[in-house]
């Protein structure tokens, strides 16, 4: 399979970014120093920027960019949609080169270990739904265990036409053995109702929080469900609009607008931050905060603004690292890929994750 998920991606970034000109996010990026707040300190990080260029020798580009801190000197990486083949020295792709739509990759100091399904000449996605025709693109996860729980979202063609050639159709939990990272199990968890349950994960007062976002009209809202404990294959309870845990999604209460798709959540003292991007591609990175895990999310800080974010280019589902990260500096990573199909094979270098450090933020000092 050569290119067909990847232009139905390119597809729904071309509908969501229907109303942002080029002129405007150029705008945004021309002077940096004033795109952040002036509190903020951002400084590229180049030395994971250098890990994450690479020529061979399996990952050599992707998205989505969580990470897992599998112990302490081995970390999971996981990525959407993968390119394995070689990048040359002009750093172009050749044009027949296939993609796959999930890998994962071990990290220990220097080296990776790229993980996928198929064979070398036939490289396949590491993990698959049951069904045909479906494919898998990660959420967040945790290690619950000995193992390693993963959210992983079903997509696959509509049912009827609504303006693109994809839609997500199911949550799953694939369970797998560490540190083998074999399938024990797969879980269907819920039919997709509109909000990703799994884009992020959070472990607190004796619940784990599983945090989505649902789109509305022309904007993205904040949602979460918990489970007692730490094993999200327990049922799962839903924060509804009267601020009562239930057993339904349905009532689903929103809990901050204009989240992206992938963000991040932590805690410094006794505060609770926010980090994300915002719905409509747009180059800043925000930050929020609030005395409680369930929001409201309030304090806007504009940490950094993407300098790829131009013309075609875009940048999107930033998150942080928190176990390369401190209690004041924060290191984030962010997706870079193109509107224009062409770009990803003439310079690899826009589709991979770029990496910034950023301090000055904490507001607990």
């Amino acid at each position: 399979m050569k290119y067909t998920f990847f232009i139905l991606l390119f597809s729904l970034f071309t509908l969501l970014n229907c109303k942002n000109s080029s002129t405007l996010k150029n705008e945004k990026t021309e002077n940096l120093s004033q795109c952040k707040d002036p509190q903020i300190e951002s400084i590229p990080n180049k030395y994971f920027d250098s890990l994450f260029t690479r020529k061979s020798d399996g990952w050599t580009g992707g998205d989505a960019t969580y990470s897992i801190a599998l112990n302490d000197s081995t970390n999971l990486w996981i990525f959407g949609d993968t390119f394995l083949g070689k990048v040359h020295h002009d750093k172009s792709r050749d044009s027949t080169e296939s993609m796959i739509n999930n890998t994962l990759v071990i990290q220990k100091n220097n080296s990776f270990e790229t993980l996928y399904g198929g064979t070398t000449e036939n490289p396949e996605s590491f993990l698959k739904p049951k069904e045909n025709n479906w494919w898998y693109w990660p959420g967040h996860g945790q290690i619950y265990n000995n193992t390693l729980q993963l959210v992983m979202f079903a997509l696959g063609k509509p049912d009827e036409d609504i303006g693109i050639g994809f839609e997500y159709k199911a949550i799953d939990l694939v369970t797998l053995s560490l540190p083998d990272l074999k399938v024990i199990s797969t879980q269907r968890r819920l039919p997709f109702t509109g909000t990703n349950y799994g884009a992020f994960l959070l472990q607190e007062n004796g619940y784990t929080y599983i945090y989505g976002a649902r789109r509305e009209v022309n904007a993205k809202y904040l949602h979460v469900a918990r489970v007692k404990g730490t094993d999200i294959s327990q049922p799962w309870e839903y924060l509804s609009k009267d601020d009562q845990w239930t057993n339904s999604y349905n009532n689903s209460k929103p809990l901050f607008e204009s989240v992206a798709e992938q963000f991040s959540i932590f805690k410094r003292k006794d505060q609770y931050f926010l980090m994300t991007q915002n719905y409509n591609l747009d180059p800043e990175l925000f930050l929020y905060s609030s005395p409680n895990l369930l929001g409201p999310f309030a304090n806007q800080q504009t940490l950094y603004c993407t300098p790829e974010t131009k013309g075609n280019i875009i940048t999107y589902n930033a998150f942080v690292h928190e176990q390369f990260s401190t209690e004041d500096n924060l290191l984030i990573s962010y997706n870079i890929n193109s509107l224009k199909f062409e770009d990803v094979f003439s310079n690899a270098d826009n589709y991979r994750p770029r990496f910034v450090n950023v301090t000055g933020w904490n507001t607990t000092k």
